[in-house]
């Protein structure tokens, strides 16, 4: 086929897909992989230059990296040391046990099932850490465990290809060439360290100072790609390379330009990479044959099973309560694009015939392209868990011999759930008026920093667990804050709250507008909108800008809050009652009307305009012969040239413009 007609295609197909998708509402990975199922060779033939299409999208995985790691950091990093070589260790270790287990009792030779249990064992940074980033959970508690083992994986990958030519029965390791291999390693990451340290920061420096947006983004393209060849020299995936250059760049001053220059790039190729992983599917072959489904169906269902339970295991073991827990064994269910990559080398070397090749393809794409569901059901299965296995009530760390009767004690107490910026100021003002509080985390390190004498009343557990809720004396309590990070989770904690103790009041952190009424219909008495506040300080000093006087402008701002607070507190005055949710955010404006020669509006004053009776307008101000605004009555007269400032939506100044028009014959009616 024509390359253009190729393209147009495919583009057309991708437009299709992608719109079906977001109507049911199906995350854009699965989209693409059947669209490289569609267009590969193995299906409408549209694309049949596989291998151009695998570079192309490989560099899409070096980008995501590459961004991670500009949002990541060295210091966030040192942290998660545990996550990174317990977790991750005890992941691999279990599921590679698991799966050769499962496909020995089957019948499969030893050493075929040990290969496929390392080949299994991996999962899929790309579809993994796209899903968080779409989520915006890359730096949640779930966030960080997920990457911490998926790191660990990419670092396994070294050791594995060293490993598996031995069972595979082909040459393996060359004993004498270890040492040089060992030293080849040694030199280029000291390269790459001196590079962090010293050339990389003073480079970006002068580029920066150069003012040219396509130095800089062909320089941060280029530190990416040569910092991910060098680790791809030293045994290491072009990947990790990509996320060590990102780690590199994120600690300088321009993290936050670089990744507005990649992102763009990194969606595109990222696409690029999921359809050629669909590409890969013999579909045609598959479909033909129904015991090959069956079989592919029992094999998915197997994989997806064993990869559950050991990532759970695996983030349990580290301490992680047990959403956290089962969202990483949901996460972790699929198998990883590098296991291609050992799947190749089994197929190359004859030990893995075409038949199982195949069988193997069709399982693992299956897989990922279940990962976004399987990642969705897990807050739903972890509910039922919830209600099924009783929670311990020593959940806290490090506490006292009395700490059963801990919350006993407290009366009449406020619950924070939650001890970030937010949950932590609320906790040291409850501190300073001498409120009692109880807060609930889940990151064990914080418990640790902050539990004290002082403050004894901590407890590590997931507060949308309504044993957990019940030991931090929810029932006795006054207030709930609830100030959790993962926003799935804030939804479950108010109804589970509101439905153990009716009279508490609750007040709910959300990030947009548009859950706010969810919330309140849940329970909620209040919820507190991040969007909301911000549009709301942004506005104040905007407002400052037009030189009003600060008790106007105190004035304004309060009528915003009253029409903006009364839609996130239960049973708020919503007036004016036509305005939906998020119309003082989306809606409402400062618009600045001028009063032309021979209009309606010369020489009437406000109250003959009807702009406050007709058109509900009770903030305004004027501007005359560019002089300061001031605070004008009803009853001032307008001149040709005065300039209205009004507050309103933009239909109510679309109606209200032509009164301010130079026309033959207008009135306001």
């Amino acid at each position: 086929m024509d390359f253009t007609l190729g393209l147009v295609s495919i583009a057309i197909i991708a437009i299709f897909l992608l719109y079906v998708g977001q109507q049911f509402r199906l995350p854009s990975i699965v989209s693409f992989l059947i669209l490289g199922m569609l267009a590969g060779p193995y299906g409408l033939g549209i694309i049949t230059d596989q291998a151009t299409i695998e570079t192309v999208g490989e560099i899409g995985i070096i980008l995501l990296l590459f961004t991670i790691g500009l949002e990541f950091s060295f210091e966030k990093l040192l942290k998660s040391w545990r996550i990174v070589i317990i977790g991750g260790l005890l992941q691999l270790v279990t599921t590679i046990v698991g799966i050769t287990f499962a496909a020995y009792v089957v019948g499969v030779p030893f050493n075929a099932a040990l290969v496929f249990g390392f080949i299994i064992s991996l999962s899929s940074t790309a579809i993994v850490m796209k899903i968080l980033q779409e989520r915006r959970e890359v730096d949640t508690v779930q966030g960080r465990t997920l990457f911490g083992i998926l790191l660990f994986q990419d670092l396994a990958i070294i050791p594995m290809i060293l490993i598996l030519p031995v069972f595979m029965g082909s040459e393996g390791m060359d004993l004498g060439s270890l040492p040089g291999e060992i030293a080849k390693v040694v030199i280029i990451l000291v390269m790459v360290v001196i590079l962090a340290r010293w050339v990389i920061p003073g480079l970006l420096y002068r580029v920066a100072s150069q003012q040219s947006r396509e130095l800089f983004f062909i320089t941060i393209a280029g530190i990416c790609v040569i910092v991910a060849w060098l680790t791809n020299q030293a045994g290491l995936s072009y990947t990790l390379g990509a996320f060590v250059a990102g780690l590199i760049i994120g600690e300088s001053d321009y993290n936050i330009d670089a990744l507005s220059h990649i992102i763009p790039f990194r969606d595109v190729f990222a696409s690029i990479f999921f359809l050629s992983i669909g590409m890969l599917l013999n579909t045609s072959g598959i479909l033909s044959d129904t015991s090959f489904i069956v079989l592919i169906v029992i094999i998915v269902l197997l994989i997806i099973a064993i990869k559950i339970l050991t990532g759970a295991f695996a983030a349990a073991a580290l301490g992680m309560p047990a959403r956290v827990s089962i969202f990483t064994g949901f996460a972790l269910c699929q198998v990883g694009e590098f296991s291609f990559v050992l799947a190749q080398t089994g197929l190359d070397s004859g030990f893995i015939p075409d038949g199982v090749y195949q069988l193997f393809l069709a399982s693992a794409i299956v897989t990922m392209a279940l990962t976004p569901f399987m990642m969705n059901a897990a807050p739903r299965f972890t509910d039922i868990w919830y209600r099924v296995v009783p929670y311990r009530a020593g959940t806290s760390l490090h506490d006292s011999p009395d700490r059963e009767s801990a919350p006993a004690r407290l009366r009449d107490h406020m619950i924070i759930a939650g001890y970030g910026i937010t949950g932590k100021s609320v906790a040291r003002a409850a501190e300073i008026t001498g409120i009692p509080y109880m807060v609930i985390e889940m990151k064990p390190d914080i418990i640790r920093h902050e539990k004290s004498a002082r403050r004894p009343y901590f407890i590590f557990g997931d507060a949308a667990q309504e044993e957990v809720l019940e030991h931090a004396g929810v029932r006795d309590a006054r207030t709930l804050v609830i100030a959790v990070s993962d926003q799935e989770a804030v939804p479950r904690i108010v109804h589970r709250a509101r439905r153990i103790s009716p009279s508490i009041y609750i007040i709910a952190r959300t990030e947009h507008v548009r859950h706010a009424q969810y919330l309140l219909d849940l329970g909620a008495d209040e919820v507190v909108s991040e969007e909301f506040e911000a549009a709301r300080e942004i506005f104040t000093r905007a407002l400052k800008k037009y030189r009003l006087p600060d008790n106007e402008i105190v004035k304004i701002v309060g009528k915003i809050q009253s029409w903006g607070y009364a839609k996130f507190i239960k049973n708020g005055n919503a007036s004016p009652p036509s305005m939906g949710m998020d119309t003082v955010l989306l809606s409402l404006r400062i618009h600045v009307v001028t009063v032309e020669p021979g209009s309606f509006a010369e020489n009437k004053n406000i109250r003959d305009l009807g702009i406050e009776e007709k058109y509900g307008i009770r903030d305004y101000g004027l501007r005359r012969n560019n002089a300061m605004m001031t605070v004008i009555g009803d009853d001032t007269f307008l001149q040709a040239g005065d300039a209205l400032l009004i507050f309103c939506t933009d239909q109510v100044a679309a109606e209200l413009r032509p009164l301010f028009r130079k026309r033959d014959t207008i009135s306001p009616e």
